[in-house]
């Protein structure tokens, strides 16, 4: 059950518009599709104490030399997805971050995993990432009113290889007070970042009741799920984290060509992870994610602000919802490599039917050229694209009709409504904006002409520049230190 201090921001006003694409008797014939791919195909598995997992959970295991294959029964999967809860809480390092996952909450993220690339915020540069950029990225999330959760955008680049991940944390944990999620990247690396997260929360219990940070770990398609995926699941369940199925599956080149094909073999893939998490700790929180998108044969890309990325993401949604479990969506993306006219199509392309149908997690904003380059004028665009989207699956609030009625009444035919007391009681209701243009041409024209792009990066500059997160406790910073600096001189050892 979610914690009684928990603030549900995204709370609708009035019943959610959305979209239903399926049928409860299509999601039915989905759901036994991947019930046969499950047992019939199996699931590679590569890392031995997974394997052990799974075999004392009921699985079949056939043991192939370096991984074995394993075959899980309806009965197994089924009983899974009844464990994992469909409703809990996304904890924020202070409260008022707070997020209720429930039917009905929507909250957008930054960055779609882990960019290696960036747009330098003062230069324009297009360049590696490094762990400051992470850094200020996240302060800027924290700061952004339609971003609900920290979300890792960027690569800790010009840190050692094998511990980016934790240099990853300690740079989010820093710089924000919200939900955070990011990968580990192995098991150790996820107990150094279970560790880091225990001293900000003030203890292994404390972390334990109140987890501020989700683990994203990836299934390999096709129905693969490979070491650094398990072993991180294991280390940060056992750790008391919640974790995050992040399948990206290619059609065409890593899964079936068709829409159909894909949706069931991802289907496949992430509750293969479910089934896992739920072996190791029953009932722990589970988030499955739907990004899976095309190859496009022609060129060798992976495009991601393309039709199949929404068409994917629609389907596997419901297919959640049907199984009362949390959703994520993989949208907001775009190809284009600025932040442009194809970037501000892509974006809405997703993410518009990721809020329609009701994911609760949607990721993506600030990412550009298929998802390699992270732009900080695509992020501020982006949030405030979301604000607007919300609202829209908000719907219309019927409580004040009989209201409105009246008041259409009083003023009657060539009267005004500017001056009556409704409205000043109800325009802050109204949308605002404060990067997207309003203005009469002559207004813009006098301000410089600017395009969004340009307000994006200015304002992007002023919340570096002036937005301070809330501070960790004294003795945190001290403790973060020695941890990731022991973390990184264990790894050093093992390749030496």
């Amino acid at each position: 059950m979610p914690s009684s201090e928990s603030h549900d921001t995204d709370r609708p006003s009035s019943p959610r518009w959305g979209i239903k694409a399926l049928e409860r008797a299509e999601l039915e014939a989905l759901h036994q599709a991947t019930l046969h791919v499950l047992w019939h195909a199996g699931v590679k598995v590569e890392d031995p104490p997974a394997v052990d997992i799974f075999e004392a959970a009921g699985a079949t295991i056939e043991r192939r030399g370096t991984h074995a294959l394993v075959r899980l029964p309806a009965s197994l999967v089924e009983e899974s997805i009844r464990s994992a809860p469909g409703t809990f809480t996304l904890h924020g390092r202070d409260p008022k971050h707070n997020f209720l996952v429930r039917p009905g909450a929507t909250g957008f993220t930054a960055g779609y995993g882990e960019h290696v690339m960036v747009i330098d915020i003062h230069t324009g540069e297009v360049r590696p990432t490094v762990k400051q950029d992470l850094a200020d990225i996240t302060r800027i999330q924290d700061n952004l009113e339609h971003v609900s959760f920290a979300e890792r955008a960027a690569c800790s680049g010009d840190q050692y290889p094998a511990v980016q991940a934790v240099h990853n944390y300690d740079a989010m944990v820093r710089n924000t007070s919200k939900h955070v999620f990011l990968s580990a990247g192995g098991g150790d690396n996820a107990k150094a970042i279970v560790a880091m997260a225990e001293a900000v929360a003030g203890g292994r219990e404390k972390l334990r009741e109140r987890p501020i940070v989700t683990c994203l770990v990836s299934p390999t398609s096709p129905l693969s799920l490979v070491t650094e995926c398990t072993s991180s699941m294991i280390a940060a369940i056992e750790g008391g984290l919640n974790v995050v199925f992040h399948a990206m599956s290619l059609s065409g080149a890593s899964s079936p060509a068709t829409p159909v094909g894909v949706v069931v073999q991802h289907n496949a893939e992430v509750l293969s992870a479910l089934v896992l998490a739920q072996a190791v700790r029953k009932g722990v929180p589970c988030i499955p994610a739907f990004n899976s998108t095309m190859m496009d044969l022609r060129r060798s890309v992976a495009p991601i602000g393309v039709p199949e990325l929404a068409l994917h993401g629609v389907a596997g949604i419901q297919l959640m919802q049907y199984y009362d479990l949390p959703t994520w969506a993989g949208a907001c993306a775009s190809d284009s490599k600025i932040p442009d006219a194809q970037q501000g199509y892509d974006f809405t392309l997703t993410a518009m039917p990721a809020a329609l149908v009701g994911a609760n997690v949607i990721y993506g904003i600030g990412a550009l050229e298929s998802v390699i380059t992270f732009d900080y004028a695509a992020m501020i665009m982006g949030a405030e694209q979301a604000g607007r989207i919300k609202r829209i699956v908000q719907g219309i609030d019927l409580s004040g009709l009989d209201e409105a009625v009246a008041l259409i009444e009083e003023v009657g035919p060539g009267g005004e409504y500017i001056t009556h007391d409704h409205t000043f009681a109800h325009m802050r209701e109204l949308s605002s904006s404060s990067i997207f243009d309003r203005k009469a041409r002559e207004l813009w024209e006098r301000d410089g002409s600017k395009s969004a792009a340009d307000r994006a990066y200015v304002e992007a500059r002023r919340i570096l520049a002036s937005h301070e997160p809330a501070p960790l406790d004294d003795g945190v910073t001290e403790k973060l230190d020695a941890i990731l600096a022991a973390r990184e001189a264990e790894a050093r050892a093992a390749t030496a």
